[in-house]
C-alpha cells in the first residue's frame, strides 16, 4: 500500500512540475539566439561564424512576418504575384492564388482609397474593382527577340520605383504578398527604397494551389524550403560581394 501511494505522490509531482514548465516554457528571442549559438559555437569550433549564423537563422529563417502598419496611415500599396496556372496552349494565367491577392488589394483599396500597383497576374484578377486611375499594372518585359521576360521580385520592385517616379512617391506602401512569401517582399521593397510594410490586421492568403505553373509554390514545405534557400543565397551573394570589394 506504501509503494502504491508512493507512485501516486510521484506521478502528482511529475504532473505538477510538467505543467509548471509548460507554463514557462516560452523564451525570448534573446534566449533562443544565445541557445542557437552555444549550439553552433561547440558544432562549428569557431564563435565568430557561430553569432554571425545564429543571427541570420533568427532572422531569415525563423522570422515570417513583416513589421505591420495601420491601413489607414498607408500612402499606397504594392502586390506581389505568387505562381500562376499554365493553360494548354503554354500561356500563363493568374490562378487561384493570385486572384486570392486580388481580394486582399479590393479590400485594402475600399478601406484606403490609396492608389495600387499590382503585378499583371493580381492587376488581372482584380479587373473592374478598382477603377483605371488607381491600378497600375506591372507587365513582364519583352526582350528583343519577343520573348517575356519574367520579373523577379527585385525586378518587380524596380519597376514599381520607376513607375511611381520615385520611391518617395509611394510614401508609406503596404505590402501584399502571399502568407510565406510576404517577409521577402517587405525586405525586397525596402531594399529598393521602399518605406514598405505588412497591413496590420489583415490575413494574407495561404492556401496552395496545387497545379501552380511553378512547382515549388504547389505546397507550404516546398516553398518554405525554397524561399530558405533564396535567403541564404542573397546573404551568401552579400558575403562574396564584401570580400570582393575589400
Amino acid at each position: 500500500m506504501k509503494n502504491i501511494k508512493l507512485k501516486s505522490l510521484v506521478l502528482a509531482a511529475a504532473v505538477t512540475c510538467s505543467s509548471a514548465f509548460a507554463a514557462s516554457d516560452a523564451i525570448t528571442d534573446e534566449q533562443l539566439q544565445s541557445a542557437i549559438e552555444a549550439r553552433l559555437t561547440e558544432q562549428l569550433k569557431n564563435k565568430e561564424v557561430a553569432a554571425y549564423t545564429a543571427e541570420f537563422l533568427m532572422n531569415e529563417v525563423l522570422t515570417w512576418k513583416g513589421e505591420p502598419l495601420a491601413v489607414n496611415q498607408a500612402d499606397s500599396i504594392l502586390a506581389y504575384a505568387f505562381g500562376n496556372r499554365l493553360s494548354a496552349n503554354g500561356n500563363q494565367t493568374p490562378g487561384p492564388m493570385n486572384k486570392a491577392l486580388a481580394g486582399v488589394v479590393v479590400d485594402l483599396h475600399k478601406k484606403t482609397g490609396k492608389p495600387v500597383y499590382a503585378q499583371w497576374e493580381i492587376a488581372q484578377s482584380i479587373g473592374d474593382r478598382i477603377a483605371p486611375e488607381f491600378i497600375t499594372s506591372i507587365n513582364p518585359l519583352i526582350a528583343e527577340d519577343g520573348t517575356v521576360v519574367y520579373l523577379s521580385t527585385t525586378g518587380v520592385a524596380d519597376e514599381v520605383v520607376k513607375q511611381a517616379g520615385g520611391a518617395d512617391k509611394l510614401g508609406k506602401t503596404l505590402v501584399v504578398g502571399f502568407y510565406e512569401h510576404s517577409l521577402r517582399t517587405i525586405i525586397t521593397s525596402r531594399e529598393a527604397g521602399i518605406d514598405a510594410y505588412a497591413p496590420q490586421d489583415t490575413a494574407l492568403p495561404h492556401d496552395y494551389d496545387a497545379q501552380s505553373g511553378q512547382a515549388w509554390t504547389r505546397d507550404a514545405l516546398t516553398f518554405v524550403m525554397h524561399e530558405i534557400r533564396n535567403r541564404a543565397t542573397n546573404q551568401r551573394t552579400k558575403l562574396i560581394n564584401e570580400k570582393l570589394q575589400n
